[in-house]
């Protein structure tokens, strides 16, 4: 699976949790952070949504989250995430 396919996968999980929480929609995008740039999106749904998104893509991460980087706690852009887990499968 590509990057951008991963990226594809996130994004349209992230409209359906938009859409479950019944936050104004908006455009999410690959460049975007779930963390700092969706009202709707907490910590606590980050690591659900990782439970989920590791199920989708058919890998396992390390990380309780994804959506942050484990070393400097950053929050981290969907493009980003991306990456991670197609590290993760090719690996």
């Amino acid at each position: 699976m590509t990057k951008t396919e991963i990226e594809q996968i996130i994004v349209e999980t992230l409209r359906q949790l938009q859409v479950a929480s019944g936050d104004v929609e908006r455009d999410i995008s690959p460049v975007m952070v779930p963390l700092s740039d969706l009202g709707f999106f907490d910590s606590l749904l980050a690591i659900e949504t990782t439970l989920v998104l590791e199920e989708r893509l058919g890998c396992s991460c390390d990380d309780d989250s994804v959506f942050k980087d484990s070393e400097t706690s950053q929050p981290l852009s969907i493009s980003d995430i991306a990456a991670r887990f197609a590290q993760k499968a090719a690996a």
